[in-house]
Formats: structure tokens, sequence, C-alpha cells
């Protein structure tokens, strides 16, 4: 027994077509079913079959680009956090170094800076 047999045999109408014309339902001749309605429906059986084996072939492509896109996601989200953390890295050492500017600026403010400023002409040679 065929798929297609199979399938018709699970329709509603199969019992009708069943009682009107018994055991030769199925009867074939080259290839083509003798009782119209079931070549009929044959027919438009292969065309539905055919459809769906498209469709599958669509999904089939539609998700290999999903996993190729989701893969992207994943590498660009990685790259994100990775960025992130050089971010916060950063972020850290320019507060380090301004605290280091504050506290210089702030012993600086509190002492005379003229010495200082006379050591730094000496030592650039500004006494030459």
């Amino acid at each position: 027994m065929s798929e297609f047999e199979k399938w018709f045999e699970d329709q509603d109408f199969y019992t009708n077509m069943r009682f009107i014309h018994g055991d030769k339902l199925f009867d074939k001749d080259g290839g083509a079913y003798r009782v119209l309605p079931v070549q009929m429906t044959y027919l438009a059986w292969l065309v539905g079959r055919a459809a769906i084996q498209e469709m599958d072939e669509v999904i089939k492509l539609q998700d290999t680009d999903l996993r190729k896109y989701e893969k992207q996601i994943e590498s660009l989200k990685e790259q994100l956090n990775n960025m992130e953390a050089c971010y916060i890295e950063k972020k850290k050492e320019v507060e380090d170094q301004q605290k280091r500017i504050d506290e210089a600026l702030t012993w600086l403010t509190r002492t005379d800076i003229r010495p200082i400023n006379c050591a730094r002409e000496i030592l650039r040679g500004a006494n030459d």
C-alpha cells in the first residue's frame, strides 16, 4: 500500500468511496487509478506533497541562515562584553589618575611652589 493510499484511508470520505467502489478502489491501469475521483485526489495529493517538500527546503535554508545569524549575535555579544570590561578598566585607570592629579593639586596649593618652580627651571637648564 502506497503512502497516498494510507493517507486516503485516513480521510473522512474513504468509507463512502470504499462502499461505492469496493475492492476496486485502488486498482491501477498504466500507473493511473481507474476510479476517477481517486486519480484526481492522487494528482492533487502529489501537488500538495511537492509544495510541502518545497516549503521544507525553504525552512531548512532559513534554519541554516538563522543558525548563522545566532552565531554572529553571540560573537557580537562577546565583543560587547569585552569592550564593556575594557571600558570599565580604562574608566578606573582614568579615575585613579584623576585622583592622583587632585591629590597633587591639593598638595601644591598647601605648599609654597616657588622652590618647586625654581627646581624645575634648574633641571630644565634655564639658568645656563
